[in-house]
């Protein structure tokens, strides 16, 4: 089966893996307190993994605003909650960097993991960017939800999808944008 998967920016995930700038931090035990101030930039590239659904060009998307990560058990796994209050991304195709549009990406995403079946739920409220092997890059607006059992877990080899991109609202093509 075709390799895809749904990747939200999920702002503290994406920043922490980019080794972000982190203007100011909430003290206390993990996920307690409000949102924390973030400014981070990333680069997609064409065809990255990390990314299905990318453009054929590159890349880059400047975040500021605030964003937070809530972890907690779900009774047979684990949902996090990604809340991104005040965001905003400037997306930039970086072979024309005069082609370049900022978003509001305030959504929420909730991510569940049923370590019994394997299965992973992703459901996007509000405006969020999301990036999919079949839909692509879009800016999401409404309600959209995804599910998939990822690669890596036992059975057949790559992602497997059990619902595709789906939901009510707003789709904005970013490639088809910055082109």
């Amino acid at each position: 089966m075709k390799r895809a998967i749904v990747l939200a920016l999920s702002v503290i995930l994406a920043l922490t893996m980019a080794a972000p700038t982190v203007l100011a931090q909430e003290e206390g035990p993990p996920n307690a307190g409000a949102p924390e101030v973030v400014i981070g930039t990333l680069f997609v590239n064409p065809g990255d993994p990390a990314w299905p659904g990318t453009c054929t060009f590159p890349l880059q998307l400047d975040l500021s605003g605030k964003g937070k990560l809530i972890e907690h058990p779900n009774g047979v796994g684990l949902t996090s909650i990604s809340t991104s209050p005040g965001l905003d991304v400037t997306i930039t195709n970086v072979e024309t960097p005069e082609n370049q549009a900022t978003f509001n990406i305030t959504g929420s995403i909730v991510t569940s993991t049923n370590l019994e079946t394997g299965e992973v739920t992703q459901l996007f409220r509000g405006r969020n960017l999301i990036f999919d092997a079949e839909a692509g890059t879009n800016i999401a607006i409404g309600n959209f939800s995804f599910v998939s059992i990822p690669a890596g877990v036992p059975g057949p080899e790559g992602d497997i999808i059990v619902q595709p991109l789906e939901g009510e609202g707003q789709l904005i093509d970013v490639c088809a944008l910055l082109a």
